[in-house]
């Protein structure tokens, strides 16, 4: 059913992709663009499950140190520009007037502040020796599955 799942979300962004190219409207365009994205992410959410049944991928994240320290950067470094992000749509939100730019501008923060935490969780998950599969599982649970 997984890999069944995850064909039907690849197929739909096959079908999205060439409407999107031809609207004329940057609005109605980002709102499938989302869609896209989504679409996207389930499918990888899919195989990642596929891949954990069938004994494909370890249930901890056991890695040589050069690559778990790249990882930790990388993380603790897109903290940063999340943070920047944070303080930049907040910004402007201070200055915007008409109430439907705020609003987009409010669920661009909301994402923005989510995904900060979700990588503070995850910097914490990385910096352990060892993580099992359920703790990261419980981390996508909480800021995935039902945003904060």
């Amino acid at each position: 059913m997984l890999k069944e799942q995850r064909a039907l979300e690849l197929s739909h962004v096959e079908k999205l992709m060439p409407t999107m190219g031809r609207l004329g409207h940057r609005l109605v365009s980002a709102l499938l663009e989302t869609i896209v994205h989504d679409s996207r992410k389930h499918a990888a959410l899919c195989q990642a499950l596929i891949d954990v049944e069938a004994g494909e991928a370890p249930l901890t994240l056991d890695t040589d140190m050069a690559t778990a320290l790249e990882l930790h950067q990388s993380v603790k470094q897109h903290m940063r520009v999340e943070e920047d992000m944070i303080r930049r749509v907040e910004a402007m939100m201070e200055r915007v007037e008409d109430d439907r730019v705020r609003a987009v501008l409010g669920y661009i923060l909301s994402d923005e502040r989510r995904h900060h935490s979700i990588l503070q969780q995850l910097s914490n998950l990385v910096d352990r020796d060892t993580t099992a599969f359920d703790e990261y599982l419980d981390l996508f649970q909480k800021y995935m599955v039902v945003p904060p």
